[in-house]
């Protein structure tokens, strides 16, 4: 039967584990080939998808080559793992993301890599004391994982280099439609791509975005820890980042309206929120960044007790109590800062001393966001 040639809009979802030659000569050819452009040829390295998805989310940040993994987690500690060795120290931003605190403070001691946790404000003079001839990488993160620091991240990328270190960035924040850490000197740029390039609350995936100097020793950790992903997620991926330039600006506008709101209100001391003009970050998010994110935290006044965050939990009906932001439905989560850091102190002076909550503003109206909001305030207000 005639084939026509045509095809579909959205790329074929490939399922295979195994790839055909013709013959040796195609088959060692095809490998070798694999190997210098990080295209497929082992089943799993994945398929055609995998490339597209690959491409799609390096060139959102100006990188040299993508490598997909299936967690945003994976994305953040396989490029430790392959830049770091025995007897190698890691210089670690202090507002990392937790799970990735736990990896550095339970992991890599057993394979020979010493961790110091730095300030995320500190200088570069104070930075270069904790320095050490064993440091080999230095891991950033703009803003800050729930209290939200800015970084002068071309000024750190330069440090490091400098110094001979690389430098790691989580740019989930920043998604690369609004901060490009490669272009700021950054050699690794990493994602939970579950977040806001998938954004619909479906799918769990990471994307590490490498420059030429680093890509061959991550793609090296993917192939020896077999780090697969099904080519059903990416599709969903792949789906995700078409709609993610209309999909952020809605987060982004959200997230200000509640923001301005929010600091209006007696119940909170202060709003972490980099995009605010009275946020110490603000000018280098200026600077650096063309949009924000929805998310942002809020630090509650002394006198709010806990029992009174739990009846404000308790009563909002369009925010969900959840983890893992980036989709469409608004979240508030309860935080404890102090409890997570060792580098530096918290809260800061003039911050705040109340409890943290963290929102994500999904994609619901702003006025309903900002009446949930008072409204659970008012059932707080009578605990």
């Amino acid at each position: 039967m005639e084939r026509l040639d045509v095809r579909t809009v959205n790329p074929s979802i490939n399922r295979g584990s195994t790839y055909l030659y013709d013959n040796m000569n195609h088959m060692n050819h095809v490998r070798a080939k694999a190997r210098e452009l990080g295209t497929q040829s082992y089943g799993i390295n994945g398929g055609d998808i995998t490339v597209d998805w690959q491409e799609a989310f390096c060139e959102l940040e100006n990188g040299f080559r993508g490598v997909a993994v299936s967690s945003g987690l994976l994305a953040c500690t396989a490029p430790l793992l392959a830049l770091l060795g025995e007897g190698d120290h890691l210089l670690m931003i202090d507002s990392v993301y937790g799970p990735v605190r736990t990896f550095c403070d339970n992991y890599l001691p057993r394979i020979g890599v010493s961790v110091t946790y730095y300030d995320p404000v500190c200088t570069l003079d104070e930075l270069d004391r904790l320095r050490t001839p064993a440091t080999r990488v230095l891991y950033l993160e703009t803003p800050g994982s729930v209290t939200f620091e800015m970084q002068d991240i071309p000024a750190l990328a330069a440090w490091a280099k400098d110094r001979g270190l690389r430098t790691i960035i989580d740019n989930t924040w920043g998604t690369g439609l609004y901060f490009k850490p490669l272009d700021h000197g950054v050699d690794i740029s990493t994602h939970a791509a579950t977040k806001y390039m998938c954004g619909h609350s479906d799918v769990v995936s990471g994307a590490i975005v490498c420059n030429e100097e680093t890509v061959r020793e991550v793609e090296a950790i993917r192939d020896l820890f077999g780090l697969s992903v099904a080519p059903d997620e990416i599709y969903m991926g792949l789906r995700g980042l078409r709609t993610m330039a209309i999909r952020l600006p809605v987060h982004w506008h959200n997230g200000l309206a509640m923001a301005n709101h929010l600091k209006g209100l007696p119940e909170v001391a202060n709003v972490l929120h980099p995009a605010l003009e009275q946020d110490p970050g603000h000018a280098l998010w200026q600077r650096d960044f063309t949009g924000a994110s929805g998310l942002f935290s809020v630090v509650l006044s002394r006198d709010v007790s806990w029992e009174q965050v739990d009846a404000f939990l308790r009563a909002l009906k369009l925010y969900g109590l959840g983890y893992s932001w980036g989709g469409f439905e608004s979240l508030c989560v309860p935080h404890r800062p102090q409890a997570e850091r060792t580098g530096s102190t918290w809260p800061r002076p003039g911050i705040g001393e109340g409890f943290v909550l963290r929102f994500h503003a999904g994609l619901e109206d702003p006025d309903d966001l900002i009446a949930d909001i008072d409204q659970a305030i008012h059932a707080m207000k009578k605990v």
